[in-house]
């Protein structure tokens, strides 16, 4: 994702008007629509605003895609501008949001594995805490999965938490061991 545009819409709170919608190059679609809709919702922008001004703030192959796209087929709604958007900036990672988030392991850090697992599990609509937390900890290596279960964790917060103490203890304890 680039910089920020300046898209004015309708003008009615001047002092809000000093954020600007942040630019789309084709890179985290999801993500930039996150950020756009809090900025549309800040200032109380109508569909036809949020389709005008989504159109102004697209750089790159963005908006090579959405010039292409609009000479053959104009988008009408904001709505069919994120699904179309999406489709079109579908990051190939191996299968979609949902394939990828229950297929996720940990391979590297605890602090790796995590960041991924909030990115995947960000994009994924209707999924329960139980559901979360039961994915986390199964995506864990085994040493560490081990050790947490033993320390009983309330809730996803802790038991990424408790990933990463267990984590940073077995480390302290092989340089120790030296």
């Amino acid at each position: 994702m680039g910089g920020y545009g300046e898209y004015r819409g309708n003008g009615r709170d001047p002092k809000v008007r000093k954020l600007k919608m942040p630019i789309f190059e084709g890179e985290d679609g999801h993500g930039w629509i996150y950020k756009v809709e809090r900025y549309f919702a800040v200032n109380g922008l109508t569909d036809d605003e949020k389709l005008t001004a989504a159109g102004l703030c697209l750089e790159g192959k963005a908006l090579a895609w959405y010039q292409w796209r609009d000479r053959r087929e104009p988008i009408r709604s904001w709505r069919e501008f994120k699904d179309c958007l999406l489709e079109r900036f579908r990051a190939d990672g191996g299968g979609d949001f949902y394939e990828q988030f229950f297929a996720l392991t940990q391979e590297g850090t605890v602090a790796d594995y995590r960041d991924k697992f909030e990115y995947l599990a960000s994009r994924l609509d209707h999924i329960s805490e139980s559901t979360l937390e039961g994915n986390f900890m199964k995506g864990l290596k085994l040493e560490i999965r081990t050790a947490v279960r033993v320390l009983e964790p309330r809730n996803l917060g802790k038991a990424m938490e408790l990933a990463q103490l267990v984590e940073d203890q077995k480390k302290a304890e092989r340089r120790g061991s030296r």
